[in-house]
């Protein structure tokens, strides 16, 4: 071979070595405390070390994260990650490594702590891997009850094990699509606004065995919840507050100690350890009463109980199938029963509701009508 054959060959080798190099090894960047970001900026392929930094977004500037690894540490220090003041923040397709330092679980209170906070400003965030470390503890996202948001796109993201996930506290027209939810604590995803929609997302295990139901719309108006499967949440599975124009359609929620859906009214009824206790106290309500909730075409297996309401104006329940189990035909009629179920509430509808037995494998459990769909009354309860 000729000797300048030989130096083109090495040559090649070389250029593939290096674009193998820029390939797999990302820049490390390593970012330092209250970056403000006035100017729109953008990272691509890199790694953000963001153990003792944050963002602070303002000026109406775009901070653009994509395909980029962020290892962040949130302390009593450095509460909040990135803080969107007055701006936009896009995150795609990147992997959030977050590790909680120095703060002490708090299973029972909301969290201080945040990866991101938004303010005045816009958010998408799309195919994005969010973990921490230590459950109870630090929240993942929220906005401020004082200042409308807009416009809010969180789709195809995972999330695990935050203190609080997608807190959404006077935000309209939100699309919340396609996410995953494991091991969430308190708020999974909760919606104080308007003209939004929850679909498609799956949650696993909303509450981690304390407190955390998985959806929770307050003082909403015009809320779409459809598609979206909840297994095994430890408190609610659907919890509407004094809410209008609410559809759930379509749900699967399975197992679940409580409800898997319930609407209510009144802030004073509500028990002194709720989740949501904290933020219905500090909230001037629009709706003065939940009114014209649609509950359609859902299955709600092995639940405690299945659907319950108090002071609801409105009540159109249809084409659902509820599946559970009670010890005797005592409990089953009391507990199946609307008239204990619902409470104070006018015009209702309900229709095409059915009711199986959920098969069990107690020794001297019953399982000879785990087979049979029955209509499930709108009084009177189930009587097998």
């Amino acid at each position: 071979m000729k000797p300048m054959h030989i130096q083109k060959i090495i040559q090649s080798i070389g250029i593939i070595f290096l674009l193998l190099a820029n390939t797999c090894f990302a820049e490390n960047i390593i970012i330092a405390p209250n970056t403000v970001i006035s100017h729109s900026r953008s990272y691509n392929n890199a790694t953000l070390d963001m153990t003792n930094g944050s963002f602070i977004i303002n000026n109406n500037a775009t901070l653009t994260i994509t395909n980029c690894i962020i290892n962040g540490n949130i302390s009593k220090k450095n509460p909040l990650l990135i803080t969107v003041d007055k701006g936009k923040l896009n995150l795609s397709h990147n992997n959030f490594n977050i590790k909680s330092v120095g703060i002490d679980p708090h299973p029972t209170t909301q969290s201080l702590h945040y990866v991101i906070q938004l303010a005045h400003g816009g958010l998408n965030m799309d195919s994005n891997s969010f973990v921490v470390d230590h459950s109870f503890e630090v929240g993942l996202l929220i906005t401020s009850a004082d200042i409308q948001t807009t416009g809010i796109n969180i789709v195809r993201n995972t999330f695990e094990r935050f203190h609080g996930v997608i807190y959404l506290l006077g935000t309209d027209n939100a699309l919340i699509s396609d996410n995953i939810l494991t091991k969430n604590t308190y708020g999974n995803i909760v919606i104080i606004g308007s003209n939004s929609k929850i679909l498609g997302n799956t949650i696993y295990y909303s509450g981690n065995n304390r407190l955390g139901n998985s959806i929770d719309l307050i003082d909403s108006n015009n809320i779409l919840v459809s598609k979206n499967l909840l297994l095994t949440p430890t408190c609610h599975g659907i919890y509407v507050f004094n809410s209008s124009n609410v559809v759930l359609d379509s749900n699967r929620v399975n197992g679940g100690i409580t409800y898997a859906m319930s609407i209510i009214t009144y802030p004073e009824k509500l028990k002194t350890d709720d989740e949501i206790m904290p933020l219905v106290l500090k909230h001037t309500f629009k709706n003065v009463i939940s009114q014209n909730i649609t509950i359609t075409n859902n299955f709600m297996s092995q639940n405690r109980y299945g659907i319950a309401a108090t002071d609801v104006n409105g009540l159109d329940v249809e084409n659902n199938i509820f599946i559970q189990r009670f010890e005797d035909v005592d409990a089953r009629k009391f507990w199946t029963n609307n008239n204990i179920l619902l409470q104070n509430v006018s015009q209702l509808t309900w229709v095409n509701n059915m009711y199986k037995e959920a098969f069990t494998q107690e020794v001297n459990g019953d399982n000879t009508k785990t087979d049979i769909l029955i209509p499930f009354p709108k009084t009177g309860g189930i009587s097998l």
